[in-house]
């Protein structure tokens, strides 16, 4: 029973990610990344055995969204391209890059989401005002076109610096106004300003381009990552940095070990070009599952180390015939009642997130040619803002029945609640993507794409529905996000920091050897193409 609970930890994590990472990749950018980084946080929660944390689904799930949300705006299309090339060189610069890359994005989400299960109740609670008047700061800037102005006003470098700076700004502003908004203000203003000050220290001042002429928002999430490390490093949280270190690793190693299957079924390499079910496939999409397969897999170990069996392989009893002493992550502090930062992210999880995504569906029938031009004299894209608004009342309803207790739909157990959040996300998202598709359904590719998604999305539901309340690890011992032990040997973090580059070299010569030119879509980083863009 015990090591089914254990692969439970790391396969829904993965899993979730994957399916997640597929849906971002057809939506892109900050808003797609949220789903997997929602999905993920909510799968390690239901797998952790930890009824503390059931109790903080909804803040993990929005934590989780925020956390990735950071990667979202990283440009990695071109890096794909250098290790497409036939330079030594190229390529491993390419592979060292989306190391880099996905290691910002996995450290940057685990992190934040660490905060969910180890900062007190009351300071969560804090961010709720913060967080609701950024973004409705953000979305007054879109709508009034103050955001477009300010790009088209300096942005040589294509990077996010208005959102990071209005950050700054609106941080600043309420830290001013109020005493009790000191400590979430301070960290949001700390974090937006790491971001400003690594884009102009990485790329304006030392001249860092990571992919030229694309965007160098990875400096901006460099600074962020360091000023996160850095916070949690003086809050003595250890074990968020632990989390962290989990992230930052396999981050980096799923997006570099899933463009190397991606390089592999492009250049149509032994198998891959035998066999004709493998050919013509959108390897490019499975590229991004095992980005996030990988990097989901990372995030459930990391979550399962706070709560194991402290013990070698083998029996559950020890040397006395004593019970091995199971060592958990002590619980976070509910030293208030949940108020605000779980209705604002049941809001933001059910609300806004499928409106940031999912509005792109109607663009593309209309493209199509799926959307009549008007039904009684109201054109087709109003009708579908107007069911878009009302799906949207109705959802909003829901969430303010259930906050005072009077939606019999909603289940009595936080575990319950979890297992809803979870399902209502994932199908959601995975029935919006696959109604997006159906344009292009009739493509082998989009087609095989569509059906791994769905069985995916079946997987992860058999492992939720399995999840029972008194499933549950019951841990002797309990060791607080301070505790040193938490923190990683000192020899396996040199011995990361040498294999790696290894890592990076090895594949790029690999890589080389599976095809004799380069491939589609190749670029140079070193020579004359460079000079040229």
């Amino acid at each position: 029973m015990r090591s089914a609970q254990h692969c439970s930890q790391i396969l829904l994590p993965a899993l979730a990610m994957s399916v997640g990472w597929g849906f971002r990749g057809n939506y892109g950018h900050e808003a797609g990344a949220m789903v997997p980084g929602a999905l993920v946080a909510l799968a390690v929660c239901l797998t952790s055995h930890r009824p503390e944390w059931w109790q903080r689904s909804t803040l993990m799930a929005f934590l989780g969204a925020i956390g990735w949300s950071f990667g979202g705006q990283m440009s990695y299309g071109r890096v794909i391209g250098y290790t497409a090339g036939m330079e030594l060189p190229d390529v491993v610069y390419g592979y060292a890059s989306l190391f880099l890359i996905g290691a910002l994005w996995g450290g940057i989400g685990a992190g934040i989401l660490a905060l969910s299960v180890t900062l007190k109740r009351s300071e969560l609670e804090r961010f709720t005002v913060p967080l609701v008047f950024l973004w409705l700061f953000w979305l007054a800037l879109d709508f009034s076109g103050l955001t477009s102005w300010l790009f088209e006003l300096w942005n040589p470098y294509d990077v996010d610096w208005v959102a990071a700076g209005s950050a700054a700004l609106v941080s600043l502003m309420l830290y001013r106004a109020r005493s009790d908004f000191h400590a979430p203000c301070g960290l949001m203003l700390r974090l937006a300003t790491g971001w400003l000050l690594g884009f102009f220290l990485l790329t304006l001042v030392l001249g860092l381009r990571m992919t030229p002429p694309r965007g160098d928002n990875w400096a901006g999430c460099v600074g962020v990552l360091l000023v996160l490390i850095y916070e949690l490093r003086q809050q003595q949280n250890r074990a968020a940095l632990r989390w962290c270190g989990y992230g930052f690793l396999f981050g980096g190693l799923g997006f570099l070990l899933g463009d190397f299957v991606n390089m592999l079924g492009r250049a149509q390499w032994s198998i891959i070009g035998a066999w004709p079910v493998l050919q013509g496939l959108d390897y490019w999409k499975w590229m991004e599952q095992l980005f996030g397969l990988i990097m989901g897999a990372g995030i459930g170990w990391g979550a399962q180390t706070f709560a194991r069996q402290q013990t070698a392989a083998g029996s559950d009893q020890g040397e006395n015939g004593q019970p091995r002493p199971i060592i958990a992550l002590a619980a976070p502090q509910e030293d208030v009642e949940s108020r605000g930062m779980n209705f604002i992210g049941l809001i933001f999880l059910l609300i806004v997130l499928p409106w940031k995504n999912l509005h792109k569906n109607v663009f593309r029938w209309q493209e199509a040619g799926w959307v009549p031009d008007e039904f009684a004299g109201v054109s087709g894209m109003l009708w579908f803002l107007i069911v878009g608004i009302l799906l949207s009342v109705a959802v909003g309803s829901a969430i303010c029945q259930a906050r005072r207790h009077q939606l019999a739909l909603i289940p009595g157990s936080n575990l319950g609640r979890a297992q809803w959040l979870f399902l209502l996300i994932l199908w959601m998202s995975l029935a919006g993507d696959f109604c997006g598709n159906l344009p292009r359904l009739e493509s082998r590719a989009v087609f095989v794409v569509q059906i791994s998604f769905w069985i995916t999305g079946a997987l992860c539901t058999m492992l939720v529905v399995r999840a029972l309340e008194t499933d549950q690890i019951l841990p002797s011992v309990f060791w607080p996000a301070e505790d040193t032990r938490w923190s990683f040997k000192l020899w396996t973090r040199v011995g990361v920091a040498l294999a790696v580059p290894l890592l990076c070299g090895v594949i790029g010569w690999l890589t080389i050897q599976t095809h004799g030119e380069p491939l589609p879509g190749s670029h140079q980083r070193f020579g004359a193409s460079e000079k040229a863009d």
